[in-house]
């Protein structure tokens, strides 16, 4: 077996990495833990800020609708008060826009009373607040049904709405209000129904004396419906209640249609009156003269 000399075999000195290859290995090699997370965290933004940068389709719900129109026109049906929209636009944008803040308003046309028909689209629809780069796509309802008539003023009667009752052995004598017509304005078929309204409450509870009340606030008929005079003065006459027992000579029954009225004759009253007697009595109503509600006058015939 021939052994090879040592010194015959050549040996080459390895070579120093060249630039290039220095480069690319500082490049992709070194630090590779460090590298690779941040190339992470460059590709988790870059789908972040192209995600918010694509159009998305969101739903408004509830966005508050109003009506523009003549003001000697009044809107007299009761069309939808909100919508919900449907919008397209940036993420970011959308996720801005609050639908509590937001009101959609359409003009009517002025053309007369009648019934109109409301198509809502985005080119008829104003919306504030809304970006520019937000597009709307449509409404729901899509169609509104909206009756116009003419507005008008009208006087109608005050009633007082007494509440409660006075302290036992008081009644009420009068109660009126000043003025004793106020004015409402409104849509035409609306306000000619009404006859009259109501005042707020006046209690009677505790009360033993007339009294004057200021600002008694008139309730409104229906949100349709602007009271011009909102609101009146008040008295209240009170007074202690007459005994239901004028004199043992007469008995008074009232009843609410009519009143009974019962005495003796001319003759044997002055005579029994006279004599102090008591008297019996017997039905005659002639001699009786009706003041008031609860008043009687004993007119003597002899």
């Amino acid at each position: 077996m021939s052994i090879q000399d040592t010194d015959d075999l050549e040996y080459e000195a390895p070579q120093p990495p060249g630039f290039a290859e220095r480069w690319l290995r500082r490049i992709f090699v070194e630090d590779l833990k460090i590298k690779l997370l941040a190339l992470g965290i460059t590709l988790v933004l870059w789908f972040a800020v192209t995600g918010q940068k694509r159009p998305v389709t969101k739903r408004l719900p509830g966005v508050q609708l109003t009506f523009v129109h003549s003001e000697n026109m009044a809107i007299s049906n009761d069309p939808p008060s909100r919508v919900d929209i449907t919008v397209t636009g940036s993420k970011d944008e959308l996720d801005s826009l609050n639908p509590s803040n937001m009101l959609a308003t359409v003009v009517v046309g002025d053309n007369g009373a009648g019934n109109r028909v409301i198509r809502l689209t985005g080119d008829g629809v104003s919306i504030d607040p809304l970006p520019k780069n937000v597009h709307v796509d449509s409404f729901q309802p899509g169609v509104i049904s909206v009756r116009l008539e003419s507005k008008i003023d009208k006087q109608v009667d005050v009633k007082l709405k007494l509440e409660g009752s006075p302290p036992e052995g008081y009644e009420v004598r009068a109660a009126t209000a000043s003025p004793a017509k106020v004015r409402l304005r409104g849509p035409a078929s609306i306000v000619n129904a009404i006859q009259q309204v109501s005042t707020e409450s006046v209690m009677l509870e505790g009360k033993t004396s007339s009294f004057d009340l200021n600002s008694v606030a008139v309730d409104s008929p229906g949100e349709k419906v602007e009271i011009l005079d909102s609101s009146v003065q008040v008295h209240v006459e009170l007074a202690p209640r007459a005994n239901n027992k004028i004199s043992s000579a007469a008995t008074v029954s009232r009843s609410r249609t009519a009143f009974s009225l019962f005495m003796l004759s001319p003759s044997q009253c002055c005579e029994e009156l006279e004599a102090g007697l008591p008297l019996k009595s017997r039905p005659y109503n002639h001699h009786f003269k009706l003041l008031e509600w609860n008043r009687l006058e004993f007119v003597k015939a002899c």
